[in-house]
């Protein structure tokens, strides 16, 4: 919670007014699912993070940006609710490396699958990191169209 603001800060400078997490969400993001809520720094300063609750579905739905419930220890789908980097801090990995981090809890704790919605522009950085394209989602969030991306493991 001491880096609320920062992570406020790269949440809105990452996604439209529609789509950022509202301070109600990223608190209790930050709160019930503190295992799958992970940040990225560079010398002491935080650029990026990633986070999302594990789910039983195997696609977003809009109530998840919303509502969070904790964890299980085992099991389920790891969905990715937001993946944001500073801009300044932008092109040297750090969204890689992010993910990367996610998929080996995930996989830890045996998870069946990453799942993700994201925009059309987005698709091919995730399936360069083998996420599959499911097609469009039913998700309004935000007023955008968006692609379910899912990576089984």
């Amino acid at each position: 919670m001491d880096d609320f603001d920062r992570l406020m800060e790269i949440e809105k400078l990452s996604f439209t007014p529609a789509e950022a997490a509202t301070e109600v969400a990223f608190v209790n993001r930050i709160r019930m699912i503190p295992d799958t809520f992970l940040v990225a720094e560079e010398n002491g300063e935080i650029v990026g993070f990633i986070n999302g609750p594990v789910m039983d579905n195997a696609f977003i739905t809009d109530d998840l940006f919303s509502e969070t419930k904790e964890n299980p220890e085992i099991g389920g789908v790891q969905s990715i609710l937001g993946l944001a980097v500073h801009p300044t801090h932008r092109k040297k990995g750090i969204a890689t490396m992010l993910l990367s981090s996610l998929e080996k809890e995930a996989a830890f704790k045996n998870r069946s699958a990453v799942t993700l919605t994201c925009l059309e522009s987005l698709i091919p950085f995730y399936e360069k990191h083998g996420y599959q394209n499911d097609g469009r989602s039913e998700s309004e969030h935000g007023g955008e169209e968006w692609f379910n991306m899912t990576k089984k493991f």
